[in-house]
């Protein structure tokens, strides 16, 4: 009968790998989330100014 109580080191060095690998996911998404959204808005409202000023100057001049 054995009654070796230290812990085996075969699976926990994996764990920890995941575990750090989620918790960089999560940091990397989070750091990308609020950029990717404030490039949607400013390419939104560089649209619109281009629309407007193509509308306001596309009159044929006399």
């Amino acid at each position: 009968m054995s009654t070796n109580l230290e812990p085996r080191k075969s699976g926990s060095a994996s764990i920890w790998k995941i575990v750090l690998i989620v918790i960089a996911v999560l940091i990397v998404l989070s750091i990308l989330g609020p950029l990717l959204k404030a490039a949607f808005w400013l390419a939104l409202i560089g649209l619109a100014i281009v629309g407007a000023g193509a509308l306001f100057f596309s009159g044929k001049k006399p």
